[in-house]
């Protein structure tokens, strides 16, 4: 049998924690092999570059980020030790490539803005004492969700020279020149999106400078294209919807994550609402065109992956409590549904390469 694992974030509603899931390639289904209960509430993970170490934040008393060793032989995960993480809703967390520094996002602190924070990870995995913390002034258009910077993610550019965060709240993806030495950040410069857009999560093309950003509020995905000298242009700005569909005034859509196939012929994104992931080809140069939006037999989908391999999307429908197992097309893009198991609000996954 050949198999992976994937370690997935459970955010509340039942068994909180992390499941360790094998992920069966021959039979296209998703069996748990841990349960990581001694934390509550995992509202994001992501795995070290040297695949060694698990980093993720945790809604335990002050609320915390963690880093956990793998086991070599078996893929499990043991706590080795967490930091405060100073917010009330941590959003994103990972390590810059430089293997030295463990980057985070609170969404909000309390009813505040949040803020962004660094932390150094030494060769053993230990986490130390935070050393930036950074927030945002300002607000959009939307009085309920962009009353104050939400920011909702935060990851590095390819060549690790720049920590890029979206915030949600003033509809602006913010580039910060990341100096991996000494754990600080300092703003090198802005992208604007559209008001009321609400910038959520970004991907990066594997082989082109071209960085895609969702937008959660206005259910668009956005193409940014950046050159050597820094210098960045808006391209294509497509929605997330197919065409007809009609907002309900209740409840209407929202975006989640975004990735890109790892042969850079396509883009998938997830609507929470229409409960789909839209799926983008990708030309020659990298702009995107709409094929196909497919169900994710669930509701509410949040994060997902795509497997190294480029064969499966796993994706977690959270108000459902179930993760869904596509496979891809790799010569067309489209997803077939293979298989389901029921997790408890499944909001994040991440599998070693």
């Amino acid at each position: 049998m050949t198999s992976n694992l994937v370690y997935i974030a459970n955010g509340g509603g039942g068994p909180c924690g992390i499941t360790v899931a094998e992920l069966d390639y021959d039979n296209a289904t998703l069996r748990p092999v841990q349960h990581v209960s001694e934390i509550s509430e995992c509202h994001y993970l992501n795995l070290h570059p040297n695949g060694k170490f698990l980093v993720a934040t945790t809604m335990d008393d002050d609320v915390r980020v963690l880093s956990f060793a793998i086991d070599p032989g078996n893929g499990r995960l043991r706590l080795i030790n967490s930091q405060p993480a100073a917010g009330t809703s941590p959003a994103y967390v990972v390590v810059d490539d430089s293997e030295k520094n463990v980057l985070m996002v609170n969404y909000i602190v309390g009813k505040t803005r949040g803020n962004i924070r660094v932390y150094p990870i030494n060769s053993d995995g230990l986490i130390g004492a935070n050393t930036e913390m950074i927030e945002h002034d300002g607000n959009s258009v939307n009085p309920e969700r962009q009353e104050v910077s939400h920011p909702h993610m935060i990851v590095t550019t390819p060549d690790n020279r720049f920590a890029v965060v979206p915030d949600l709240g003033t509809d602006k993806v913010y580039l910060y020149a990341l100096d991996t030495a000494r754990g600080k950040l300092s703003l090198a410069r802005t992208l604007d999106l559209p008001a009321g857009a609400g910038p959520r999560h970004v991907a990066f093309h594997p082989s082109l400078p071209l960085m895609y950003v969702i937008n959660e509020l206005d259910s668009t995905l956005a193409t940014f294209i950046y050159d050597r000298d820094d210098t960045w242009t808006t391209g294509p700005i497509l929605t997330t919807l197919p065409a007809g569909y009609q907002q309900p005034t209740a409840r209407p859509n929202t975006t989640a994550d975004v990735h890109v196939h790892p042969n850079g012929k396509y883009l998938y994104g997830s609507n929470r609402g229409h409960d789909s992931i839209v799926i983008y080809s990708l030309d020659a140069d990298g702009m995107p065109r709409c094929l196909a939006n497919e169900s994710t037999r669930g509701a509410w989908p949040r994060a997902f992956m795509i497997d190294p391999r480029g064969e499966y999307l796993v994706i977690g429908n959270r108000h459902t409590d179930n993760a869904a197992v596509f496979s891809i097309d790799a010569a067309a893009g489209l997803l077939t549904f293979r298989s389901s198991l029921a997790l408890s609000a499944p909001i994040a996954f991440k599998m070693r390469a």
